[in-house]
């Protein structure tokens, strides 16, 4: 079974990162943050396969060892964030 996209929503916002879809005209997305507020933006208008990539390896920058996650989810993220420098593979 694949991830969908509310998966990785769900996981987002567990760890409090608010994820918002922008017509960004030269990127596709990544993460930042703005005061206190930690953010994954994401190109609206990427596929919905290219959107769930994204999200998945923006997430891999984040701990993920203390959340309860289906392993399918988990997967996802550290093989997206294989790609992806600064990511915390080792606490997956």
């Amino acid at each position: 079974m694949k991830v969908t996209l509310t998966e990785l929503e769900q996981v987002a916002k567990t760890l409090a990162i608010r994820v918002t879809y922008e017509d960004v005209k030269t990127s596709k997305g990544g993460s930042c943050r703005v005061i206190e507020t930690r953010r994954i933006i994401i190109n609206k208008h990427l596929q919905n396969s290219e959107k769930i990539n994204l999200l998945a390896r923006e997430l891999a920058v984040f701990d993920l060892s203390g959340l309860d996650l289906p392993d399918r989810v988990r997967k996802k993220i550290l093989h997206e964030g294989e790609a992806r420098p600064g990511a915390v593979i080792s606490s997956l």
